[in-house]
């Protein structure tokens, strides 16, 4: 499929494993698409992972501060304006 990944080779490049990736479908932070029983990642879902990653890890967000977030910005995500959406937001 021209412009998309197999989820197992976009969680090998992040660094991550393919079961992070299905769990950020399951809570609808990313989209993916399934052909002939693979699952596939576009382009663009593939950076929104990468930034959940980095909210994740990086930045230590929980849940429900990555929802904020991810709810607030559209791309290209600003990292420099999570803790303004935090803090306008009052999220701990």
């Amino acid at each position: 499929m021209p412009g998309y990944e197999l989820i197992s080779v976009v969680a090998a490049s992040l660094q991550t494993n393919m079961e992070t990736l299905l769990d950020f479908s399951r809570k609808g932070w990313i989209q993916t698409a399934t052909r002939n029983t693979h699952m596939y990642l576009a382009a663009d879902q593939r950076y929104r992972a990468k930034y959940i990653l980095y909210l994740h890890g990086a930045r230590h967000l929980s849940d429900d501060q990555i929802q904020l977030v991810l709810s607030a910005q559209r791309p290209p995500y600003a990292a420099s304006q999570v803790d303004e959406i935090l803090k306008q937001h009052a999220v701990g």
